[in-house]
C-alpha cells in the first residue's frame, strides 16, 4: 500500500533540446515545467501521446538526460537539478542593477545642472555611495546564486562524486521500452544482469551467480537461461530479463518506460502481472510510463496526463476516469478501445484542439480543484471546471 511519504519529488522540471546554429537554432521544449510527487509503495502512471515528453521525463529523473531547469528529489535528497533559472536570475540581477545605476546617474546629472559649485561634490559623493551600495548588493546576490549553481551542477552530474547521492541512485532503476535494443546482443543473460552488481562493487563470483539465479527465478525464468544470449528468447522473455536487470541490486523505485508497448497482448498481461506481484512482494514504487490507458487504469494508483511537455491533469485513477476535466484527457479517454463491436460502431471520439485555450494574456497554472485532483488551467477555465465539478 502507498503511504503519504513522497519517495520522489519533481519540481518545475524542464528539459530542452537545441539544434542548429544562430538564427536557425531550434529549441524543443520536451519537458516544460513539470511538478509532481510519487509516494512510497504506489504505481504512478504517466500517460500521453507519443512525443509528449513522457520518456524524457523518466530519463531526466534517472539522470540519463541533464535537465535545463528544475529539481528532482529522491528520498528527500536532491539528485538532479538544472541551472537555467540560476543563469536567468544572475542576468536579471545585473540588468536590474544597471538600470537603477543609469537612473541614479540621470538624476545626478539633473541635480548637478541646477546645483551650486559648493553642492556638486556632496551630490557626487552621495550618489557614488548609493551606486556602490547597489553594486555590493548585486555582487552578494550573484555570489549566492553562483554557489547554488555549483551545487546544482554537482547534483546533476551523471556520475556524482557524492557517496550519499551515488548510493541513492542505486536504489533507482529503469526498465527500458525496447526489450531488443536495450540488451547487449554480445553478452549472455548472466553478464547483462550481473553488470549492475559489478558496477556496485560486488566482486565475489559465487555471490554474483547466486543473485543472478535468484532474480531470474523471481521474474519467471530458469537459472539455466543465464548462459544464453538475448536473441534466443521471445519478446516477453527479453522484457523479463530487463526487469531482472533492474531488480538485481534491490531498488526501491523503478521507472518502467512503456515496458509492454513492444509486446503482443498476451505477453503484455504477463509482464503487467509480474510487475504487480513484484510491487506487492518487494514493496516497490513504480513510475509507469505508457499510452495504453486501459492498462494504466488497471495498474496505477494515480495518473498524470501529459501533453506537449506539460502536465494537464493529475488525479487518483478512479477519479480521473469518472471525472475527466481537461479536454485533452477527455480526448484520450474517448479513444480507449472497448472489446464490443456494437459500442465501437457508435463510439464518438472527442477531438482536442489546443487553440481553444487563450493563454496569451492569462497563462495557465496547475491548480488543485479537488483533493488530489489537479488541473492545468487559467483563471477563467478554473471557474468553468469548478462549475462542472458541482
Amino acid at each position: 500500500m502507498a503511504t503519504q511519504e513522497p519517495i520522489l519529488s519533481v519540481r518545475n522540471l524542464k528539459t530542452y533540446f537545441k539544434s542548429g546554429f544562430g538564427k536557425n537554432k531550434l529549441v524543443v521544449k520536451a519537458v516544460d515545467g513539470v511538478s509532481f510527487d510519487i509516494y512510497k509503495g504506489e504505481v504512478f502512471g504517466l500517460v500521453g501521446e507519443s512525443g509528449c515528453g513522457k520518456t524524457t521525463t523518466g530519463r531526466t529523473i534517472i539522470k540519463l538526460y541533464t535537465p535545463t531547469d528544475g529539481e528532482v528529489y529522491f528520498k528527500g535528497r536532491r539528485i538532479n537539478a538544472g541551472i537555467d533559472s540560476i543563469k536567468n536570475a544572475i542576468k536579471d540581477a545585473k540588468t536590474d542593477t544597471k538600470n537603477k545605476i543609469n537612473e541614479l546617474n540621470s538624476e545626478l546629472n539633473e541635480k548637478l545642472a541646477e546645483a551650486d559649485e559648493s553642492e556638486k561634490e556632496k551630490l557626487k559623493t552621495t550618489y557614488a555611495d548609493q551606486i556602490k551600495e547597489l553594486e555590493d548588493i548585486r555582487d552578494k546576490k550573484i555570489d549566492k546564486l553562483k554557489i547554488e549553481m555549483v551545487k546544482r551542477k554537482k547534483d546533476g552530474a551523471p556520475e556524482s562524486k557524492d557517496k550519499t547521492n551515488a548510493a541513492l541512485m542505486k536504489k533507482m532503476q529503469m526498465i527500458f521500452q525496447d526489450p531488443i535494443a536495450s540488451l547487449n546482443p554480445r553478452m549472455t543473460v548472466k553478464e547483462i544482469i550481473a553488470e549492475g552488481l559489478r558496477i556496485s562493487g560486488e566482486k565475489k563470483e559465487k555471490t554474483i551467480i547466486k543473485k543472478v539465479e535468484e532474480v531470474l527465478e523471481t521474474v519467471g525464468l530458469l537459472p539455466e537461461h543465464a548462459n544464453r544470449y538475448p536473441h534466443e528468447f521471445s519478446g516477453g522473455q527479453r522484457q523479463r530479463i530487463g526487469v531482472a536487470r533492474a531488480l538485481v541490486i534491490s531498488p526501491e523505485f523503478i521507472i518502467a518506460d512503456e515496458p509492454i508497448s513492444a509486446l503482443d497482448v498476451s505477453i503484455q498481461a504477463q509482464v503487467i502481472n509480474l510487475l504487480n506481484d513484484l510491487r506487492d512482494e518487494l514493496g516497490l514504487t513504480i513510475l509507469f510510463i505508457a499510452h495504453d490507458l486501459s492498462v494504466v487504469q488497471y495498474f496505477s494508483d494515480r495518473i498524470a496526463v501529459m501533453y506537449f511537455g506539460k502536465l494537464v491533469e493529475l488525479a487518483p485513477t478512479d477519479e480521473l476516469f469518472k471525472n475527466p476535466l481537461h479536454p485533452y484527457t477527455r480526448s484520450l479517454l474517448s479513444a480507449v478501445p472497448v472489446p464490443d463491436p456494437n459500442f465501437e460502431k457508435k463510439r464518438q471520439r472527442i477531438k482536442y484542439n489546443p487553440s481553444m485555450h487563450e493563454y496569451r494574456t492569462d497563462p495557465p497554472e496547475l491548480h488543485e480543484i479537488k483533493k488530489g485532483h489537479y488541473i492545468l488551467a487559467n483563471t477563467k477555465e478554473l471557474e468553468q471546471y469548478k462549475k462542472e465539478m458541482k
